[in-house]
């Protein structure tokens, strides 16, 4: 569901985030050879945790509010490491452009790779719902659109088959896990809905931001043909975007920033706590 036509959806998702079944016979597309491995990293997983970002255009206009919760003991799913989210937009963004949504997250409590994932998407024309199953060497996403105007459902299916595929969830514990040093690369393979990406991570610096030590990190996305394997553009982001992580025990995200085509896209951490 990541294509739409709504700014307010797009800074959101964004924010987040700074994924007909096949089988496919042609040769290995050469971009399979950057992909990192699977393997988690050896900075130690994240305690249950929450976390609240602002999203704003050019840090001056409050749109939208995310928040993150990691390993929520209320989840009371014990046989998996849960994240949920939800976000809303806020304001005069809420007027124009009103979006709310809802996203859960299992993935396994060892490897964090992902099993199960489910996402609530409403605004102002219609509700997606999106579920998408994994399994060792596919994903299989189920998306149904309800219009508010007419009532009227849709359901699309595909299956995507890779291994391994994140979702975004696994894919950000993933990349924190790392030992994440200078000039490192992370290159994954996402299905964050119903479409696949590729997903480039690179630590730039270790800096100061926002007054606090960070790690400095470009985040690029290409869109992955499911037929061909072919990369295509991804054209909602005009170039890659900036993430600042903590470079401390909890290595959770200080900001992101994007340029995106309806302008600077932030989403600044507001508030951090244990659960």
């Amino acid at each position: 569901m990541l294509p739409t036509t709504s700014p307010m959806i797009q800074i959101l998702k964004i924010a987040f985030f700074c994924t007909a079944a096949a089988q496919f016979t042609c040769a290995a597309p050469t971009w399979q050879q950057e992909l990192s491995s699977p393997k988690q990293g050896p900075f130690p997983k994240l305690q249950p945790t929450s976390i609240t970002l602002q999203v704003s255009w050019k840090g001056l206009i409050n749109s939208g509010i995310v928040n993150i919760d990691f390993a929520p003991p209320t989840a009371r799913k014990t046989d998996f490491y849960v994240v949920r989210s939800s976000a809303r937009s806020v304001g005069a963004a809420a007027s124009l452009f009103p979006y709310q949504s809802w996203f859960w997250s299992e993935l396994d409590p060892v490897s964090l790779r992902p099993r199960y994932f489910h996402s609530v998407e409403t605004d102002k024309r219609e509700t997606v719902t999106t579920t998408v199953r994994h399994s060792p060497d596919r994903a299989i996403c189920c998306e149904v659109t309800q219009r508010s105007d007419t009532g009227k459902v849709s359901e699309k299916n595909r299956t995507f088959i890779h291994t391994p595929i994140f979702d975004i969830f696994s894919a950000m514990l993933h990349v924190r896990s790392q030992k994440l040093e200078v000039g490192d690369p992370v290159t994954l393979v996402i299905c964050p809905f119903e479409s696949p990406y590729l997903l480039r991570v690179k630590v730039i610096s270790k800096e100061v931001h926002n007054g606090r030590n960070a790690i400095r990190l470009s985040v690029g996305m290409r869109k992955i043909d499911s037929k061909t394997l072919e990369l295509l553009p991804y054209k909602k982001l005009k170039q890659d975007a900036t993430l600042w992580l903590s470079d401390d025990a909890d290595r959770i995200p200080i900001e992101l920033r994007a340029a995106a085509f309806i302008g600077d896209v932030r989403a600044t951490l507001v508030d951090h706590r244990k659960l």
